[in-house]
Protein backbone atom coordinates (compact mmCIF):
# COMPACT_ATOMS: atom_id res chain seq x y z
CA UNK A 1 0.00 0.00 0.00
CA UNK A 2 2.08 2.95 -1.04
CA UNK A 3 2.37 6.12 0.98
CA UNK A 4 1.42 9.58 -0.72
CA UNK A 5 1.49 12.94 0.50
CA UNK A 6 -1.93 14.81 -1.10
CA UNK A 7 -1.60 18.90 -0.57
CA UNK A 8 0.85 17.97 2.39
CA UNK A 9 -1.54 15.13 4.04
CA UNK A 10 -0.65 11.49 4.24
CA UNK A 11 -2.75 9.29 2.00
CA UNK A 12 -2.23 5.49 1.39
CA UNK A 13 -3.03 4.54 -2.69
CA UNK A 14 -4.20 1.15 -2.74
CA UNK A 15 -1.98 -1.09 -5.80
CA UNK A 16 -3.11 -0.52 -9.02
CA UNK A 17 -5.37 2.09 -8.45
CA UNK A 18 -5.31 5.38 -10.60
CA UNK A 19 -4.48 8.45 -8.66
CA UNK A 20 -7.42 10.26 -9.90
CA UNK A 21 -10.06 7.53 -8.40
CA UNK A 22 -7.70 7.38 -5.28
CA UNK A 23 -8.02 11.12 -4.59
CA UNK A 24 -12.30 10.87 -4.75
CA UNK A 25 -12.55 7.89 -2.64
CA UNK A 26 -10.55 10.27 -0.51
CA UNK A 27 -12.88 13.08 -0.72
CA UNK A 28 -9.98 15.18 -2.68
CA UNK A 29 -12.32 17.35 -5.03
CA UNK A 30 -10.54 16.93 -8.93
CA UNK A 31 -12.34 18.18 -11.72
CA UNK A 32 -12.59 16.17 -14.69
CA UNK A 33 -14.42 14.72 -18.11
CA UNK A 34 -13.22 11.72 -19.13
CA UNK A 35 -12.86 9.82 -16.36
CA UNK A 36 -15.88 7.14 -15.16
CA UNK A 37 -15.11 4.60 -12.53
CA UNK A 38 -16.66 2.24 -14.72
CA UNK A 39 -14.38 2.94 -17.67
CA UNK A 40 -10.69 2.27 -18.93
CA UNK A 41 -8.52 5.67 -18.03
CA UNK A 42 -8.67 7.79 -21.46
CA UNK A 43 -7.14 10.98 -20.45
CA UNK A 44 -7.82 13.17 -23.38
CA UNK A 45 -9.42 16.04 -21.80
CA UNK A 46 -6.62 17.00 -19.63
CA UNK A 47 -9.12 18.12 -16.76
CA UNK A 48 -8.03 16.62 -13.55
CA UNK A 49 -4.49 18.38 -13.77
CA UNK A 50 -2.49 18.04 -10.82
CA UNK A 51 1.19 18.83 -9.98
CA UNK A 52 3.51 15.81 -8.66
CA UNK A 53 6.88 15.40 -7.45
CA UNK A 54 7.57 13.03 -10.21
CA UNK A 55 6.87 15.68 -13.19
CA UNK A 56 8.19 19.13 -13.73
CA UNK A 57 5.06 19.80 -15.72
CA UNK A 58 1.13 19.30 -14.90
CA UNK A 59 -0.05 15.68 -14.87
CA UNK A 60 -3.40 14.37 -15.21
CA UNK A 61 -4.35 12.27 -12.35
CA UNK A 62 -6.37 9.68 -14.04
CA UNK A 63 -3.47 8.57 -15.79
CA UNK A 64 -0.57 8.05 -12.95
CA UNK A 65 -0.66 4.84 -10.57
CA UNK A 66 0.67 6.16 -7.54
CA UNK A 67 4.11 4.94 -6.22
CA UNK A 68 5.59 4.89 -2.91
CA UNK A 69 6.84 8.66 -1.87
CA UNK A 70 4.69 10.44 -4.87
CA UNK A 71 3.85 13.98 -3.46
CA UNK A 72 0.27 15.46 -5.30
CA UNK A 73 -0.44 19.12 -5.15
CA UNK A 74 -4.34 19.65 -6.17
CA UNK A 75 -4.81 23.12 -5.75
CA UNK A 76 -2.89 26.22 -6.30
CA UNK A 77 -2.30 29.41 -9.09
CA UNK A 78 -0.34 27.12 -11.12
CA UNK A 79 -3.16 24.43 -10.92
CA UNK A 80 -6.08 26.36 -11.20
CA UNK A 81 -4.35 28.24 -14.64
CA UNK A 82 -4.11 24.95 -16.47
CA UNK A 83 -7.54 23.84 -15.82
CA UNK A 84 -8.77 27.59 -16.82
CA UNK A 85 -6.74 26.98 -20.04
CA UNK A 86 -7.89 23.70 -20.56
CA UNK A 87 -11.77 25.10 -19.93
CA UNK A 88 -11.29 28.11 -22.29
CA UNK A 89 -10.16 25.69 -24.68
CA UNK A 90 -13.24 23.63 -24.25
CA UNK A 91 -15.30 26.92 -24.38
CA UNK A 92 -14.22 28.54 -27.36
CA UNK A 93 -16.68 26.57 -29.91
CA UNK A 94 -19.26 25.13 -27.47
CA UNK A 95 -22.74 27.10 -27.79
CA UNK A 96 -24.85 28.84 -25.39
CA UNK A 97 -27.57 26.35 -25.22
CA UNK A 98 -28.04 25.90 -21.84
CA UNK A 99 -31.75 27.58 -21.72
CA UNK A 100 -32.97 24.66 -23.99
CA UNK A 101 -30.23 21.64 -23.11
CA UNK A 102 -32.06 18.72 -21.41
CA UNK A 103 -28.53 18.47 -19.55
CA UNK A 104 -28.65 21.74 -17.88
CA UNK A 105 -28.43 21.46 -13.84
CA UNK A 106 -26.88 18.43 -13.76
CA UNK A 107 -24.06 19.27 -16.78
CA UNK A 108 -20.09 18.54 -15.45
CA UNK A 109 -19.32 21.53 -17.89
CA UNK A 110 -21.58 24.27 -16.85
CA UNK A 111 -20.21 23.19 -12.60
CA UNK A 112 -16.36 22.74 -13.64
CA UNK A 113 -17.08 26.72 -15.76
CA UNK A 114 -18.52 28.14 -12.45
CA UNK A 115 -16.00 26.58 -10.52
CA UNK A 116 -12.84 27.18 -12.68
CA UNK A 117 -13.32 29.27 -15.35
CA UNK A 118 -14.29 33.13 -14.16
CA UNK A 119 -14.31 36.26 -16.77
CA UNK A 120 -15.13 36.83 -20.36
CA UNK A 121 -14.08 34.54 -23.09
CA UNK A 122 -11.09 36.00 -25.65
CA UNK A 123 -12.67 34.09 -27.86
CA UNK A 124 -14.30 36.09 -31.06
CA UNK A 125 -14.16 34.09 -33.87
CA UNK A 126 -17.33 32.76 -35.31
CA UNK A 127 -18.10 29.01 -33.46
CA UNK A 128 -17.59 25.45 -35.51
CA UNK A 129 -21.08 24.49 -35.91
CA UNK A 130 -21.26 20.44 -36.06
CA UNK A 131 -25.37 19.56 -36.37
CA UNK A 132 -27.65 17.74 -35.05
CA UNK A 133 -28.82 14.22 -36.18
CA UNK A 134 -30.14 11.03 -34.92
CA UNK A 135 -27.52 8.61 -33.68
CA UNK A 136 -30.20 5.63 -33.49
CA UNK A 137 -33.76 4.99 -32.32
CA UNK A 138 -33.52 6.25 -29.03
CA UNK A 139 -30.48 9.29 -29.26
CA UNK A 140 -29.76 12.44 -30.65
CA UNK A 141 -27.22 14.04 -30.73
CA UNK A 142 -26.02 17.66 -30.63
CA UNK A 143 -23.00 18.01 -32.52
CA UNK A 144 -22.20 21.49 -31.06
CA UNK A 145 -21.86 20.39 -27.59
CA UNK A 146 -19.50 17.27 -27.98
CA UNK A 147 -16.32 17.70 -26.39
CA UNK A 148 -14.70 14.33 -27.61
CA UNK A 149 -13.97 13.07 -23.79
CA UNK A 150 -15.02 9.28 -25.78
CA UNK A 151 -17.22 8.07 -22.75
CA UNK A 152 -19.41 7.19 -25.22
CA UNK A 153 -17.19 5.38 -27.31
CA UNK A 154 -15.12 3.42 -24.61
CA UNK A 155 -18.69 2.54 -23.75
CA UNK A 156 -19.96 0.61 -26.57
CA UNK A 157 -16.44 -0.87 -27.63
CA UNK A 158 -15.28 -2.06 -23.83
CA UNK A 159 -18.47 -2.34 -21.84
CA UNK A 160 -21.06 -3.65 -24.46
CA UNK A 161 -18.87 -4.69 -27.09
CA UNK A 162 -20.65 -3.50 -29.96
CA UNK A 163 -18.36 -0.21 -31.16
CA UNK A 164 -21.00 1.52 -33.19
CA UNK A 165 -19.22 4.67 -31.71
CA UNK A 166 -15.99 6.38 -32.61
CA UNK A 167 -14.71 10.14 -32.88
CA UNK A 168 -14.85 11.30 -36.24
CA UNK A 169 -13.00 14.68 -38.00
CA UNK A 170 -10.27 16.49 -36.76
CA UNK A 171 -8.93 19.24 -34.38
CA UNK A 172 -12.23 21.27 -33.21
CA UNK A 173 -14.26 19.31 -36.00
CA UNK A 174 -13.67 15.82 -33.83
CA UNK A 175 -17.48 14.57 -32.85
CA UNK A 176 -18.59 11.14 -31.47
CA UNK A 177 -20.78 10.04 -34.45
CA UNK A 178 -21.82 6.22 -35.06
CA UNK A 179 -19.95 3.99 -38.19
CA UNK A 180 -22.26 4.40 -41.69
CA UNK A 181 -25.28 2.25 -41.75
CA UNK A 182 -24.67 1.19 -38.49
CA UNK A 183 -27.00 2.86 -36.06
CA UNK A 184 -26.51 3.06 -32.20
CA UNK A 185 -29.08 0.34 -30.97
CA UNK A 186 -28.00 -1.87 -28.57
CA UNK A 187 -29.53 -3.30 -25.49
CA UNK A 188 -27.75 -0.88 -23.37
CA UNK A 189 -27.63 2.29 -25.67
CA UNK A 190 -28.90 4.88 -23.23
CA UNK A 191 -26.46 4.43 -21.09
CA UNK A 192 -24.36 6.54 -23.20
CA UNK A 193 -26.28 9.37 -22.59
CA UNK A 194 -25.82 8.98 -18.64
CA UNK A 195 -22.19 8.88 -19.56
CA UNK A 196 -22.32 12.08 -21.68
CA UNK A 197 -20.89 14.80 -19.12
CA UNK A 198 -22.63 17.29 -21.44
CA UNK A 199 -25.77 17.84 -23.43
CA UNK A 200 -24.37 16.21 -26.55
CA UNK A 201 -26.25 13.25 -26.50
CA UNK A 202 -29.63 13.00 -25.43
CA UNK A 203 -32.61 10.34 -25.07
CA UNK A 204 -35.25 11.85 -27.26
CA UNK A 205 -38.30 9.76 -24.44
CA UNK A 206 -36.76 12.74 -22.06
CA UNK A 207 -36.51 15.40 -24.67
CA UNK A 208 -38.05 18.90 -23.27
CA UNK A 209 -39.97 16.71 -21.09
CA UNK A 210 -38.95 18.42 -17.43
CA UNK A 211 -36.28 20.45 -16.18
CA UNK A 212 -34.09 18.64 -13.40
CA UNK A 213 -34.16 21.31 -10.76
CA UNK A 214 -38.28 21.10 -10.63
CA UNK A 215 -38.10 17.18 -10.57
CA UNK A 216 -37.83 14.65 -7.81
CA UNK A 217 -34.89 12.34 -7.63
CA UNK A 218 -35.85 8.86 -6.05
CA UNK A 219 -34.07 5.51 -5.43
CA UNK A 220 -35.90 2.71 -6.03
CA UNK A 221 -35.36 -1.08 -8.23
CA UNK A 222 -35.89 -1.62 -11.80
CA UNK A 223 -38.44 -4.77 -12.17
CA UNK A 224 -38.40 -5.24 -15.92
CA UNK A 225 -36.12 -8.54 -15.13
CA UNK A 226 -35.07 -10.59 -12.38
CA UNK A 227 -31.64 -9.49 -12.50
CA UNK A 228 -33.20 -5.90 -10.48
CA UNK A 229 -31.10 -3.24 -11.29
CA UNK A 230 -30.80 -0.55 -9.08
CA UNK A 231 -32.40 2.81 -10.23
CA UNK A 232 -33.12 6.40 -9.69
CA UNK A 233 -36.46 7.64 -10.99
CA UNK A 234 -36.75 11.24 -11.74
CA UNK A 235 -40.64 12.14 -11.47
CA UNK A 236 -42.43 15.26 -12.21
CA UNK A 237 -46.02 16.50 -11.49
CA UNK A 238 -46.73 12.81 -10.77
CA UNK A 239 -44.99 10.65 -14.07
CA UNK A 240 -42.25 9.20 -13.99
CA UNK A 241 -39.67 10.99 -16.88
CA UNK A 242 -36.96 8.45 -16.88
CA UNK A 243 -34.83 6.01 -14.74
CA UNK A 244 -30.96 5.79 -14.64
CA UNK A 245 -28.94 3.33 -13.64
CA UNK A 246 -27.37 3.76 -9.66
CA UNK A 247 -24.10 2.05 -9.00
CA UNK A 248 -23.94 -1.43 -7.11
CA UNK A 249 -21.05 -3.28 -8.25
CA UNK A 250 -22.88 -6.49 -7.23
CA UNK A 251 -26.21 -6.38 -9.23
CA UNK A 252 -26.01 -3.71 -12.28
CA UNK A 253 -22.24 -2.29 -12.24
CA UNK A 254 -22.93 1.30 -13.25
CA UNK A 255 -25.58 0.46 -16.13
CA UNK A 256 -29.03 -0.93 -16.92
CA UNK A 257 -30.81 -1.94 -19.98
CA UNK A 258 -32.84 -0.03 -22.31
CA UNK A 259 -35.83 -2.63 -22.17
CA UNK A 260 -36.00 -1.50 -18.45
CA UNK A 261 -35.66 2.20 -18.84
CA UNK A 262 -38.03 2.65 -20.94
CA UNK A 263 -40.98 -0.09 -19.43
CA UNK A 264 -42.26 2.82 -17.23
CA UNK A 265 -45.42 3.21 -19.72
CA UNK A 266 -47.66 0.74 -17.86
CA UNK A 267 -47.67 3.19 -14.71
CA UNK A 268 -49.76 6.15 -16.54
CA UNK A 269 -51.03 3.42 -19.50
CA UNK A 270 -54.46 4.65 -20.65
CA UNK A 271 -56.15 0.76 -19.65
CA UNK A 272 -54.58 1.53 -16.16
CA UNK A 273 -57.68 -0.11 -14.17
CA UNK A 274 -58.74 3.34 -11.61
CA UNK A 275 -61.68 2.15 -9.91
CA UNK A 276 -62.64 -0.39 -7.15
CA UNK A 277 -65.46 -2.80 -8.41
CA UNK A 278 -67.17 -4.01 -5.65
CA UNK A 279 -65.30 -4.79 -2.10
CA UNK A 280 -63.14 -6.96 -0.24
CA UNK A 281 -66.16 -7.64 1.87
CA UNK A 282 -67.57 -9.31 -1.32
CA UNK A 283 -64.28 -11.34 -2.27
CA UNK A 284 -64.12 -12.30 1.61
CA UNK A 285 -68.05 -13.44 1.90
CA UNK A 286 -67.79 -15.40 -1.93
CA UNK A 287 -64.19 -17.29 -0.65
CA UNK A 288 -65.92 -18.10 2.57
CA UNK A 289 -69.14 -19.44 0.47
CA UNK A 290 -67.26 -21.57 -1.81
CA UNK A 291 -65.80 -23.69 0.70
CA UNK A 292 -62.83 -25.13 0.32
CA UNK A 293 -63.13 -24.94 -3.44
CA UNK A 294 -60.63 -21.51 -4.00
CA UNK A 295 -58.45 -20.88 -6.16
CA UNK A 296 -55.95 -18.40 -6.11
CA UNK A 297 -53.40 -17.10 -9.12
CA UNK A 298 -50.45 -14.82 -8.49
CA UNK A 299 -47.46 -13.45 -10.11
CA UNK A 300 -43.80 -13.86 -9.37
CA UNK A 301 -43.67 -9.47 -9.76
CA UNK A 302 -45.38 -9.33 -6.28
CA UNK A 303 -43.38 -8.42 -3.33
CA UNK A 304 -42.43 -10.94 -0.78
CA UNK A 305 -44.74 -8.96 1.58
CA UNK A 306 -47.77 -9.84 -0.77
CA UNK A 307 -46.17 -13.34 -1.41
CA UNK A 308 -46.44 -14.29 2.10
CA UNK A 309 -50.08 -12.98 2.74
CA UNK A 310 -50.94 -14.76 -0.42
CA UNK A 311 -49.52 -17.52 0.96
CA UNK A 312 -50.99 -16.68 4.82
CA UNK A 313 -54.32 -16.66 2.29
CA UNK A 314 -53.59 -20.03 0.82
CA UNK A 315 -52.81 -21.70 3.50
CA UNK A 316 -56.03 -20.72 5.59
CA UNK A 317 -58.73 -21.30 2.81
CA UNK A 318 -56.66 -24.58 1.69
CA UNK A 319 -56.60 -23.18 -1.66
CA UNK A 320 -54.72 -24.15 -4.85
CA UNK A 321 -51.96 -22.01 -5.45
CA UNK A 322 -50.70 -21.16 -8.53
CA UNK A 323 -48.46 -18.40 -10.66
CA UNK A 324 -48.28 -16.33 -13.27
CA UNK A 325 -44.43 -15.81 -15.18
CA UNK A 326 -42.92 -14.57 -18.17
CA UNK A 327 -39.83 -15.60 -19.86
CA UNK A 328 -38.49 -14.10 -23.09
CA UNK A 329 -35.81 -14.77 -25.71
CA UNK A 330 -32.44 -15.30 -24.70
CA UNK A 331 -30.37 -14.03 -22.13
CA UNK A 332 -28.33 -11.68 -23.60
CA UNK A 333 -24.88 -10.42 -21.77
CA UNK A 334 -22.44 -7.65 -22.50
CA UNK A 335 -18.96 -8.17 -23.57
CA UNK A 336 -18.82 -6.48 -19.36
CA UNK A 337 -20.91 -9.26 -18.06
CA UNK A 338 -24.11 -7.12 -17.25
CA UNK A 339 -26.25 -9.29 -18.40
CA UNK A 340 -30.02 -8.66 -19.39
CA UNK A 341 -32.51 -12.17 -17.90
CA UNK A 342 -34.53 -14.13 -19.98
CA UNK A 343 -36.94 -13.89 -17.05
CA UNK A 344 -39.37 -10.75 -17.09
CA UNK A 345 -40.01 -10.60 -13.63
CA UNK A 346 -38.61 -9.52 -10.91
CA UNK A 347 -39.37 -11.30 -7.65
CA UNK A 348 -39.15 -15.58 -9.34
CA UNK A 349 -36.53 -16.47 -6.50
CA UNK A 350 -38.47 -14.50 -3.92
CA UNK A 351 -41.52 -16.35 -4.53
CA UNK A 352 -39.54 -19.82 -4.67
CA UNK A 353 -38.61 -18.94 -0.87
CA UNK A 354 -41.85 -18.34 -0.07
CA UNK A 355 -43.69 -21.34 -1.61
CA UNK A 356 -40.78 -23.52 -2.66
CA UNK A 357 -42.15 -24.77 -5.30
CA UNK A 358 -44.48 -22.55 -8.23
CA UNK A 359 -47.49 -24.64 -9.91
CA UNK A 360 -48.51 -23.03 -13.18
CA UNK A 361 -51.55 -21.68 -14.41
CA UNK A 362 -52.46 -24.69 -16.28
CA UNK A 363 -53.52 -26.62 -12.75
CA UNK A 364 -56.28 -24.06 -11.98
CA UNK A 365 -57.80 -24.33 -15.06
CA UNK A 366 -57.49 -28.52 -15.14
CA UNK A 367 -59.14 -28.03 -11.76
CA UNK A 368 -61.95 -25.60 -12.50
CA UNK A 369 -62.78 -27.46 -15.88
CA UNK A 370 -63.24 -30.62 -13.54
CA UNK A 371 -65.19 -28.68 -11.03
CA UNK A 372 -63.31 -27.81 -8.27
CA UNK A 373 -63.45 -23.98 -8.20
CA UNK A 374 -65.99 -22.44 -7.55
CA UNK A 375 -63.88 -19.20 -6.24
CA UNK A 376 -60.88 -17.78 -8.24
CA UNK A 377 -58.59 -14.75 -7.06
CA UNK A 378 -56.23 -13.33 -9.22
CA UNK A 379 -53.77 -11.20 -8.75
CA UNK A 380 -50.88 -10.03 -11.22
CA UNK A 381 -48.56 -7.57 -11.53
CA UNK A 382 -46.48 -8.21 -14.82
CA UNK A 383 -47.90 -5.13 -17.45
CA UNK A 384 -49.03 -6.11 -20.47
CA UNK A 385 -49.64 -10.20 -19.53
CA UNK A 386 -50.82 -12.08 -22.32
CA UNK A 387 -53.31 -14.49 -20.47
CA UNK A 388 -52.92 -18.09 -21.01
CA UNK A 389 -55.99 -19.04 -23.57
CA UNK A 390 -56.83 -22.33 -20.89
CA UNK A 391 -56.77 -19.95 -18.17
CA UNK A 392 -58.74 -17.04 -19.59
CA UNK A 393 -61.73 -19.87 -20.97
CA UNK A 394 -61.81 -22.13 -17.50
CA UNK A 395 -62.26 -18.16 -15.61
CA UNK A 396 -65.62 -17.96 -17.68
CA UNK A 397 -66.83 -20.76 -15.70
CA UNK A 398 -66.20 -20.05 -12.33
CA UNK A 399 -69.14 -18.69 -10.58
CA UNK A 400 -67.14 -15.93 -8.83
CA UNK A 401 -64.03 -14.15 -10.24
CA UNK A 402 -61.91 -11.34 -8.09
CA UNK A 403 -59.07 -10.06 -10.04
CA UNK A 404 -56.34 -7.60 -8.61
CA UNK A 405 -54.17 -6.13 -11.35
CA UNK A 406 -52.63 -3.33 -13.63
CA UNK A 407 -54.15 -2.83 -16.66
CA UNK A 408 -57.77 -4.03 -17.97
CA UNK A 409 -57.05 -7.52 -19.10
CA UNK A 410 -59.98 -10.58 -20.61
CA UNK A 411 -60.42 -11.87 -16.74
CA UNK A 412 -60.82 -8.78 -15.48
CA UNK A 413 -63.42 -7.72 -17.64
CA UNK A 414 -65.52 -10.63 -16.69
CA UNK A 415 -64.66 -10.51 -12.88
CA UNK A 416 -67.24 -9.67 -10.18
CA UNK A 417 -65.09 -7.70 -8.05
CA UNK A 418 -61.97 -5.76 -9.43
CA UNK A 419 -58.97 -4.01 -7.31
CA UNK A 420 -56.61 -1.50 -9.08
CA UNK A 421 -53.63 -2.46 -7.80
CA UNK A 422 -50.72 0.19 -7.41
CA UNK A 423 -47.36 -0.57 -9.54
CA UNK A 424 -44.06 -0.98 -8.57
CA UNK A 425 -43.64 2.57 -8.45
CA UNK A 426 -46.29 3.27 -6.07
CA UNK A 427 -45.84 0.87 -3.23
CA UNK A 428 -42.93 -0.39 -0.89
CA UNK A 429 -41.66 -3.87 -0.26
CA UNK A 430 -38.42 -6.29 -1.00
CA UNK A 431 -38.02 -8.33 -4.00
CA UNK A 432 -35.34 -11.21 -4.28
CA UNK A 433 -33.34 -10.91 -7.90
CA UNK A 434 -32.13 -14.08 -9.69
CA UNK A 435 -28.65 -14.07 -7.11
CA UNK A 436 -30.95 -14.20 -4.37
CA UNK A 437 -30.24 -9.99 -3.05
CA UNK A 438 -33.13 -9.15 -0.67
CA UNK A 439 -33.75 -5.53 -1.92
CA UNK A 440 -36.28 -3.14 -1.18
CA UNK A 441 -38.52 -1.09 -3.52
CA UNK A 442 -39.32 2.43 -2.81
CA UNK A 443 -42.51 4.14 -3.78
CA UNK A 444 -41.60 7.12 -6.06
CA UNK A 445 -45.21 8.02 -6.60
CA UNK A 446 -48.61 8.27 -5.36
CA UNK A 447 -51.11 5.15 -6.50
CA UNK A 448 -52.81 6.65 -9.51
CA UNK A 449 -56.35 7.43 -8.76
CA UNK A 450 -58.35 5.36 -6.53
CA UNK A 451 -54.84 2.67 -7.11
CA UNK A 452 -53.90 0.26 -3.55
CA UNK A 453 -51.07 -1.94 -2.98
CA UNK A 454 -51.97 -5.28 -2.68
CA UNK A 455 -50.42 -5.40 0.72
CA UNK A 456 -53.20 -3.41 1.96
CA UNK A 457 -56.12 -4.74 0.56
CA UNK A 458 -54.61 -8.63 1.27
CA UNK A 459 -54.61 -7.93 4.91
CA UNK A 460 -58.13 -6.46 4.68
CA UNK A 461 -58.81 -9.67 3.26
CA UNK A 462 -57.03 -11.88 6.00
CA UNK A 463 -58.82 -9.47 8.86
CA UNK A 464 -62.37 -10.05 7.54
CA UNK A 465 -61.93 -13.93 6.89
CA UNK A 466 -60.28 -14.05 10.64
CA UNK A 467 -56.74 -15.08 9.61
CA UNK A 468 -55.30 -12.28 11.04
CA UNK A 469 -56.13 -10.32 13.40
CA UNK A 470 -54.32 -6.33 12.93
CA UNK A 471 -52.68 -4.90 9.71
CA UNK A 472 -49.09 -2.97 9.48
CA UNK A 473 -47.32 -1.76 7.12
CA UNK A 474 -45.03 -3.37 4.52
CA UNK A 475 -42.05 -3.63 6.95
CA UNK A 476 -43.89 -4.77 9.53
CA UNK A 477 -45.09 -7.94 7.02
CA UNK A 478 -41.58 -8.58 6.16
CA UNK A 479 -40.32 -8.66 9.45
CA UNK A 480 -43.21 -11.37 10.24
CA UNK A 481 -42.37 -13.80 7.49
CA UNK A 482 -38.74 -13.05 8.11
CA UNK A 483 -37.99 -13.04 11.25
CA UNK A 484 -34.11 -13.91 10.98
CA UNK A 485 -33.22 -11.06 8.58
CA UNK A 486 -32.09 -7.65 9.66
CA UNK A 487 -34.41 -5.47 7.34
CA UNK A 488 -32.05 -2.77 8.02
CA UNK A 489 -29.77 -4.14 6.27
CA UNK A 490 -32.10 -4.69 2.99
CA UNK A 491 -31.40 -0.98 0.86
CA UNK A 492 -28.64 0.85 -0.72
CA UNK A 493 -26.60 -2.45 -1.58
CA UNK A 494 -29.45 -5.21 -1.35
CA UNK A 495 -28.89 -7.73 1.58
CA UNK A 496 -27.66 -11.51 0.29
CA UNK A 497 -28.70 -13.97 3.30
CA UNK A 498 -26.84 -17.48 2.08
CA UNK A 499 -24.32 -18.25 0.10
CA UNK A 500 -26.60 -20.40 -2.29
CA UNK A 501 -25.56 -20.56 -6.03
CA UNK A 502 -26.64 -17.87 -8.69
CA UNK A 503 -29.15 -21.00 -9.94
CA UNK A 504 -30.11 -22.78 -6.94
CA UNK A 505 -33.59 -21.53 -5.03
CA UNK A 506 -33.21 -20.01 -1.76
CA UNK A 507 -35.54 -22.64 -0.22
CA UNK A 508 -33.83 -22.30 3.64
CA UNK A 509 -35.69 -18.55 3.30
CA UNK A 510 -39.35 -19.77 3.63
CA UNK A 511 -41.72 -18.04 5.77
CA UNK A 512 -42.13 -19.73 9.42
Amino acid sequence: MPEIKVNGKPMTAPPGKRLLTVLIENGVVVPFYCYHPGLDPAGNCRMCLVKVSTSRKLEVACMIVPSEGLEVTTEGPEVEAGRKGVLEYMLANHPLDCPICDKAGECMLQDHTYNHRHGVSRFEEDKVIKGTWDLGPNIRIWGNRCIACTRCVRFTEDIVGTGELSIVNRGDHSVADTHPEIPLDNPMSLCTVDLCPVGALIDKNFMYQARVWFADRKETICTGCSRGCNVTATTYQGEIKRLQPRENADVNQHWMCDAGRLGIGHVKAERRIRQFKGSVGAIAKALKDASGQVAIVASTSHTLEELYLVKKLGDGLKAKVAFLGKNVGERWVAKSGFAIETDKTSNTKGAQAVFGALPPVSDVAKAIEAGQVKALLVLNQIPDFEWPADLVAAAKKVPFVAVADLLDGPIAQAAQVVVPSAAWAEKDGVIVNRDGRFQRMRPVLAPTGGAVADVAWLQDLLVALGLRKGIVSAEGVFREAFPGLDYAKVGASGLVPTAAPADAPPASLGAK
